[in-house]
Order: structure tokens, then C-alpha cells, then sequence
């Protein structure tokens, strides 16, 4: 028991997000339950579910942008260049044409 006690305090302690979503979610469940129009209720579950998806969505962006930061600083972009270009051959080819405007003549 003690150690299930000691972890709630320190889940709650350490992810102070979550626990404010929670309560935001049960104050909402209350509203839900003190208020008796159907259209009400409607309304507050919609807005609930509504905040709570766009939270997750902007959560796991930040989340999978991060990643992707950190993945993109571990590689050294020089040296994998310099391994490509050990085992390719580059062909450029260029046509360049050059030709007169023609101008009316000036009177």
C-alpha cells in the first residue's frame, strides 16, 4: 500500500499536465451532471473531447518535431557526403545559347 501511495504522490508531482487535464475533465463531468438540458451536456462533452484532441495532436507534434530535430543533429552531413561522393561519379552537362533581341528600328 505504501508504495502505490508513494507513487500516485510522485506521478502527480512529476506530470502536472496530466493532472490538470484531469481536473479539467472532472469539472466538466460535473457541469455535465449539475446541469439537466440535454443541449448543454452536448455542448460541454464536445468541448471537452474538442480540447482535449487538439491538446494531444499539438502534445505529440511537439513530441515526433523534437525527434526529428535531435535525429537530424546526430548526423554529420559532410561525412555522409564524403561517402557518397567516394562510390559516384558526377556528370554535369551544359548548353548554353546565345541570341540577338531583336529591337525595332529607332526613328
Amino acid at each position: 500500500m505504501e508504495n502505490n501511495d508513494k507513487k500516485d504522490s510522485k506521478s502527480s508531482e512529476t506530470s502536472g499536465v496530466a493532472v490538470s487535464a484531469t481536473e479539467k475533465l472532472s469539472e466538466a463531468i460535473k457541469k455535465i451532471i449539475s446541469s439537466g438540458s440535454p443541449t448543454e451536456i452536448s455542448k460541454e462533452i464536445i468541448a471537452t473531447v474538442m480540447g482535449q484532441a487538439l491538446k494531444a495532436k499539438d502534445d505529440i507534434t511537439l513530441k515526433v518535431s523534437n525527434e526529428m530535430i535531435a535525429l537530424a543533429n546526430k548526423i554529420d552531413f559532410v561525412k555522409e557526403f564524403s561517402k557518397f561522393t567516394e562510390n559516384h561519379k558526377f556528370k554535369v552537362t551544359a548548353e548554353i545559347e546565345i541570341i540577338k533581341k531583336d529591337n525595332p528600328s529607332k526613328e
